[in-house]
């Protein structure tokens, strides 16, 4: 039966994930991926320790920004009560455990690979116009090393609260719903500075002396759109299978939407990050952009400054073809292009100043698969163990039955 043709009085469980092939195909990305990538990057890049931490800080964003939207969306819509996205909330769930792969990895970038990526990790000596001053007291690496410890340990702890004290509790037959709301109060307080913070630490103090105030919801933006992505094209796979009575008509539709939402958040982000540099015409904030102008690193931006909002937002504007699964995942495909494009517009002048290093160099794409294979093979585990859907939760029924629209 179809979920868009009918009224159901139950649902049945569609019970765990079984995907033997696709966890296989998971398991030799995440392989053979970080091997091969990392081979490559050491073998043939002109600096390969520096190239190896470069592209392991490009891979970590892929599952630590997937897992971080993630739970901020599970946060944001368990905070407003919203009930449109009960049935999608395990799957959610599953994709927040990108926070896990997070915390070793910054170990290892920032134990190992820092005097490779930071100028600043061995001496701040000539690098600020007031020695001693603020910001040279702030970059040093047992401040960077201790504080993101603490930030992505922090990130752990509010997700074992949401997913596994709260919201799997429900299925045993526990009233979390409270419980869940008063957490994620908890971790949206938490998230917003925090998330900045990192981010500062992990990609804006490449070029140390630059700045931007708006530098954590620019990142922040990306973070959520990925996400948005990889859980519409997961919703999409499923729907043709165990979850095809769970996911209405109304879902994809409501997930397009935010698509259309979320594109034109993207773009007033960043068109605003860049008038305020752009207009005040500060030395020390211009060089950041004019770095990331020259070389093809421009075109690069366009393109992918392109496909996020203008091909998204005019693309999903219908309302008919925003709850089309193949229109839906063939933009969704796109926006995750975009996103690549940025990550690495972000991260790879900073090595590559006068010459153009190519986002889908061999290293770089096998190294993003191995870290995008790692968190599939955690949310795969998850969801084997505690099924598809929240069927503890009393709103799960008409959520699916979409009686909120009425």
């Amino acid at each position: 039966m179809s979920a868009d043709a009918h009224h159901y009085d139950s649902v049945e469980d569609p019970g765990p994930l079984e995907a033997p092939r696709f966890k296989k195909a998971c398991l030799i990305m995440a392989a053979a991926g970080i091997v091969l990538g990392l081979a490559y990057a050491g073998l043939t890049a002109q600096h390969g320790v520096e190239r190896i931490f470069t592209v392991l800080l490009v891979g970590m964003l892929v599952p630590f920004f997937i897992g971080a939207g993630a739970l901020f969306y599970n946060a944001v819509h368990s905070v407003t009560g919203a009930h449109w996205m009960i049935p999608l909330r395990r799957l959610m769930e599953g994709l927040s455990h990108g926070v896990w792969i997070a915390l070793p990895m910054f170990l290892l970038i920032s134990l190992v690979g820092g005097p490779y990526l930071y100028d600043w990790y061995d001496t701040t000596q000539h690098l600020f116009h007031v020695p001693g001053g603020s910001k040279d007291m702030l970059v040093k690496p047992w401040r960077f090393i201790i504080m993101n410890i603490i930030v992505l340990g922090l990130f752990i702890f509010f997700q074992w609260q949401l997913v596994y004290k709260n919201s799997v509790a429900q299925d045993e037959g526990k009233d979390t719903i409270a419980s869940h709301k008063f957490w994620s109060i908890l971790f949206l307080l938490f998230f917003a500075p925090c998330f900045t913070l990192l981010v500062w630490d992990l990609i804006l103090s490449l070029h140390v002396n630059w700045f931007s105030t708006m530098w954590g919801v620019y990142v922040f933006s990306s973070a959520v759109q990925t996400f948005l992505c990889v859980l519409i094209l997961l919703t999409i796979w499923l729907r043709q299978g165990p979850m095809k009575q769970h996911i209405g008509h109304h879902a994809l539709h409501d997930l397009g939407t935010w698509m259309v939402g979320w594109s034109c958040f993207c773009a007033y982000i960043g068109f605003s990050q860049y008038m305020l540099i752009y207009y005040t015409n500060f030395d020390e904030e211009t060089y950041w952009y004019v770095m990331r102008t020259q070389n093809g690193y421009g075109v690069q931006y366009s393109i992918e400054a392109f496909i996020r909002w203008p091909v998204i937002f005019l693309g999903l504007m219908s309302q008919s073809v925003r709850a089309r699964p193949v229109a839906l995942g063939i933009f969704c495909t796109i926006a995750l292009i975009g996103n690549w494009l940025d990550w690495n517009w972000l991260i790879l002048p900073a090595f590559n100043v006068n010459e153009y290093a190519c986002p889908f160099a061999p290293d770089l794409l096998l190294v993003g698969a191995a870290f995008f294979g790692g968190l599939m093979l955690l949310a795969l585990n998850f969801w084997k163990k505690h099924g598809l859907i929240p069927k503890g939760d009393p709103r799960l029924l008409r959520s699916i039955n979409g009686e909120h629209l009425h």
